[in-house]
């Protein structure tokens, strides 16, 4: 299956996570300043580890695909996805920082992409490689008004209209501030929600981590935006 570069924007959202709890009670706050606090916690935040289930839903063929794993953060740009679960369609999604790998075993291939590339085209990954701003890039609104005892529903629209991401919503704990699931949909109508859960802060990870070397027989393909 040929995987878009669209993968980037919803395989960096998650860096959003946070564990800290703020002084100010969610009511007290506008959705500006909550994103605020998020994006200022992502600033300090080591590397993460957590589990992730993904359902995504295509509007032109009328599916919906579930897959399953670990990610692993580290900023500015170190990611690695491990998608576990189906099992016939395992994947791994890896950026040392320079260059972005989508490996698929069960096809032999791999993809390679220029972080650069990414980067200049996707402003959610800009922003998740701290070179990017949610409030200069994004209009900001609550999703759902605030209500006690629930979490925060944050809606985030694109300033400059992209064909990739339309919107993209948060769902955020109002006593921890970590942001436990994200939706996000394209102009195509297909949708994306994506939850986490067994997150582990400050975890140490070795740089080779964060790196990939094909496998004898598997064909490497080179592409761009």
């Amino acid at each position: 299956m040929l995987v878009r570069l669209s993968w980037s924007a919803r395989l960096m959202l998650p860096v959003l996570i946070s564990l800290s709890t703020l002084a100010i009670p969610a009511f007290a706050l506008t959705p500006q300043e909550v994103v605020a606090r998020v994006q200022q916690k992502y600033d300090i935040t080591g590397a993460f580890k957590a589990y992730f289930r993904q359902e995504s839903r295509l509007r032109t063929s009328g599916t919906t695909d579930t897959a399953e794993g670990l990610v692993y953060f580290r900023k500015p740009c170190q990611m690695r996805w491990e998608y576990q679960k189906p099992p016939g369609q395992r994947k791994e999604v890896i950026s040392d920082g320079q260059q972005v790998w989508i490996y698929i075993p069960q096809d032999h291939m791999v993809m390679v992409y220029p972080l650069g590339q990414v980067l200049r085209s996707d402003l959610v990954m800009r922003f998740f490689s701290g070179l990017g701003e949610l409030q200069k890039d994004f209009n900001i609104a609550w999703r759902r008004p605030y209500q006690e005892g629930r979490p925060l529903k944050i809606d985030l629209r694109p300033v400059t209209p992209q064909p990739e991401l339309q919107w993209l919503a948060l769902t955020i704990d109002p006593q921890s501030y970590v942001v436990q699931a994200l939706e996000f949909a394209n102009a195509y109508g297909d949708q994306t929600y994506i939850t986490f859960n067994q997150l582990q802060l400050n975890v140490q990870l070795k740089s080779d981590f964060f790196s990939f070397t094909p496998p004898p027989g598997v064909e490497v393909v080179t592409d761009s935006m």
